[in-house]
């Protein structure tokens, strides 16, 4: 339990040192809030796992001091692990329009709407919870409805960035006010929690009207030919401006991918978008392919994205002919390129005609560059700087650039998750970091995944398992000859020479147990092959 000094504790569960888990604890006294709640995706060696939460228990823990909590906006990883939080504490949840429908989808899908008090967070609105007083500004970013928030404490104000660039045109109208910034922030800032995801890009992000610009152009150019259009499903102003084009370029659109076509419904009944009417159409409907683009999810790849899945073949309503013009309007995400890269390959193979990233500006990113970074720094000309979304290397290029600016290096804390980040107002300094550890979500198991399991789970797909069957009557006598199963190692049927080590092995150990009979086992495949199967004996009483 943490300590009850009179004293602003800050302390991140996730966000820092990788891209996702997004979840900052703020406290005061007896006082919490806690700012966005986020998901992380799982590495590709991260078998079976579908997703990565927060270590969360230091809120429940303290769950009677929860004040509220405060959502920036309504991308998953900084949202989409509130269904498993919120199953462990009552706390109001705060949050712009667009947000809360994005959040409340997610607690229908997991029966717990009825159970959460959702407040709507106006844009000139100060909400107060225990000792803070929030008030959001708006932020340019790639989902409509983001916010910063500028936090006042006993201690000093707080700036929180939310993730966002300086666009002065943003395809969802909306850029980022650093004007009431500047008048919330009049008196001083304490401390700035910045996003750094962008930190290694020099200049300014590119504003969303060249991508607007260069997409039009391709329309124009695929005359004759189907288009299909990957991006991600929650880049609400991208797809805006894709219906745009389509109605301008007179062609009727498919949506495929469920994400995708539960996002267009939510932000059509919430006005967030303009869809004509009858400009949507079912992919069964006939048309000329020159009618028609295709709006699809599988931007990053995924395995089971429709995109994907036209790439391999196997979408059940659209393939893949000669000539078509697929679009991927989507940067990768840092770890998905190997999926990106076969992916584009397949659609290639298949006739298509793939325009991305490297061959024109297709996408832009959601997230500040140095530049913007920079303006953001002198904006807000805080006395402390935390650095926060970001992996490791992006956090300490953003302290770099904040010395730049002129801030002293004792006044910058590149914090990893867990560290306590504590200040009297006048002083700062950190406290013993928090022991936490991913909490991983298979299916219905959330947190019983441990890392005894995962290595289990890599072994076996580097080295395959084996199974020893050895019969025994009651007296633990072996009456037979053992049977040998294998998966994912050799084909034993074919390696006679160590099938006969492998049960000689077991008919010298089978008196010693299980334990002793798997660790000699493991000897004899590592000592004849260099691989290190799983394996497991069984005795089977006969």
């Amino acid at each position: 339990m943490s300590s009850q000094k009179k004293e602003l504790r800050i302390v991140p569960l996730g966000g820092l040192g990788g891209v996702g888990k997004n979840m900052t604890v703020i406290e005061y006294g007896r006082n919490i809030i806690v700012v966005d709640c986020g998901v992380m995706f799982p590495d590709n060696d991260m078998y079976g796992i579908d997703l990565v939460l927060p270590d969360f228990d230091y809120v429940i823990q303290n769950r009677d001091r929860l004040r509220g909590i405060v959502l920036t906006h309504g991308h998953m990883d900084h949202i989409g692990a509130l269904p498993y939080l919120l199953q462990h504490v009552d706390t109001p949840v705060y949050g712009t329009p667009l947000t809360l429908a994005m959040v409340r989808r997610l607690l229908e899908e997991k029966s717990l709407l009825d159970q959460v008090d959702l407040r709507e967070l106006a844009p000139t609105s100060t909400q107060h919870l225990g000792p803070f007083r929030v008030s959001p500004f708006s932020v340019a970013h790639s989902i409509p409805d983001a916010v910063g928030l500028v936090i006042d404490t006993p201690a000093g104000k707080v700036v929180h960035t939310g993730d966002y660039k300086l666009d002065e045109t943003p395809a969802g109208g909306r850029t980022t006010d650093l004007k009431t910034l500047r008048r919330l922030t009049q008196g001083g800032v304490l401390a700035l929690l910045a996003d750094s995801t962008n930190a290694e890009r020099p200049g300014h992000t590119e504003t969303e009207a060249v991508v607007r610009e260069t997409l039009d152009r391709l329309f124009a150019e695929a005359t004759g030919s189907r288009i299909i259009i990957a991006t991600f499903s929650s880049l609400l102003a991208r797809l805006q401006e894709l219906l745009n084009l389509a109605q301008k370029h007179g062609r009727k659109v498919v949506l495929t991918g469920r994400s995708l076509e539960q996002n267009i419904s939510l932000a059509r009944d919430l006005s967030y978008l303009n869809v004509p009417d009858g400009l949507i159409i079912d992919a069964q409907t006939r048309i000329s392919p020159a009618n028609v683009v295709v709006l699809a999810t599988g931007s990053q790849g995924e395995p089971r994205s429709a995109l994907t899945r036209m790439a391999t073949g196997k979408h059940r309503q659209i393939q893949i002919h000669s000539g078509d013009t697929v679009i991927i309007s989507g940067g990768t995400i840092p770890g998905n390129e190997e999926d990106v890269g076969k992916m584009i390959n397949g659609l290639f193979e298949r006739g298509a005609n793939v325009i991305y990233g490297a061959m024109e500006t297709v996408h832009v990113s959601g997230h500040g560059s140095r530049e913007d970074m920079r303006t953001m720094l002198n904006t807000v000309n805080p006395r402390y700087l935390i650095p926060v979304h970001g992996e490791p290397r992006h956090l300490y290029l953003h302290a770099q650039l904040a010395q730049e600016t002129g801030m002293t290096r004792d006044h910058i804390f590149v914090l990893t998750d867990g560290t306590p980040w504590i200040s009297d107002g006048q002083r700062a300094w950190t406290d013993e970091r928090l022991e936490l550890d991913d909490v991983l979500v298979d299916g219905r198991l959330v947190g019983e995944i441990g890392e005894i399991v995962m290595r289990d789970r890599q072994r076996l797909s580097q080295d395959g398992f084996i199974v020893a069957l050895i019969p025994v009557n009651k007296k633990r006598q072996l009456v037979g000859e053992p049977q040998i199963v294998s998966r994912g190692f050799v084909h034993l049927d074919e390696s006679e020479g160590l099938l006969k080590a492998a049960q000689k092995e077991i008919k010298r150990q089978a008196k010693g147990g299980s334990r002793s009979l798997q660790r000699s086992l493991e000897a004899l495949f590592y000592r004849e092959t260099r691989s290190r199967p799983v394996v497991l004996s069984r005795f089977v009483q006969v």
